[in-house]
């Protein structure tokens, strides 16, 4: 193997970074060997594949999150799949996405104001600016345990309770289908949305900021996920 070789990950290999996170199939070109490791950057389609908390934990521990180092012997040389291209094309993609630098900016620009705060009158423009710029189809899922689940995911309550109150109640592992937002604040919670839960049709009024879109490729996902990393660290 040299430099510029396309390899694939062999089946079964773990991350050596998550060891719960198999990464066989994994691809890309290799940049560099050092003695019996090589480290690659991943191609663009397995940059596709790559898990939003890979990336934002990657990002978090200032690692690269689009390279990948293993052994010799844990990869298989292949014909490549993308060009070089392609890969840059999809790295700026993503790190447009994920890059706290980005954002802020983003979030900047929605508010259009120094002050970036979450208050009344930043609510009201976020509002807005969703109203206009969420598209449908929009699938949405919980970010994680909804308030009323908490006592039973994490407290260790009723599971048999818990899986009752489901029938009624929204739970963070179910699929919703956006309808549409409420129109006005409802409360510290900021923006809520109207939405149907797939799997039986009840609809709910749940706050954006306990959701993510299901599509981490729609123009959606990032407008929800900006808007969830502004009530959260935003706030005064």
């Amino acid at each position: 193997m040299k430099i510029g070789n396309s390899v694939k990950v062999k089946k079964g290999i773990i991350s050596p970074d998550y060891d719960d996170l198999i990464i066989g199939g994994w691809q890309g070109r290799i940049k560099q060997i050092d003695g019996n490791i090589i480290t690659f950057e991943l191609d663009s389609v397995t940059l596709c594949k790559l898990g939003k908390d890979y990336i934002a934990d990657s990002i978090e521990e200032d690692a690269e999150w689009n390279f990948l180092s293993l052994e010799i012997d844990e990869v298989l040389k292949v014909e490549p799949r993308d060009t070089e291209d392609d890969v840059l094309r999809k790295y700026n993609e993503i790190n447009r996405r994920y890059s706290v630098d980005e954002e802020e900016k983003r979030i900047s620009s929605i508010l259009g104001s120094d002050n970036n705060y979450v208050n009344d009158i930043n609510l009201k423009k976020y509002l807005d600016y969703l109203i206009k710029n969420i598209k449908l189809p929009c699938v949405l899922t919980g970010m994680e345990d909804f308030d009323w689940e908490e006592p039973y995911v994490i407290g260790g309550w009723d599971k048999e309770e818990y899986e009752k109150k489901k029938i009624t109640n929204p739970s963070y592992t179910d699929k919703f289908e956006f309808i549409e937002i409420i129109n006005e604040i409802v409360d510290w919670k900021g923006i809520y949305a109207k939405v149907k839960r797939q799997s039986d049709e009840k609809e709910f009024v749940l706050p954006f900021w306990d959701l993510e879109v299901v599509n981490n490729e729609s123009q959606n996902f990032i407008l929800i996920s900006d808007y969830s990393s502004w009530m959260t660290n935003y706030r005064q």
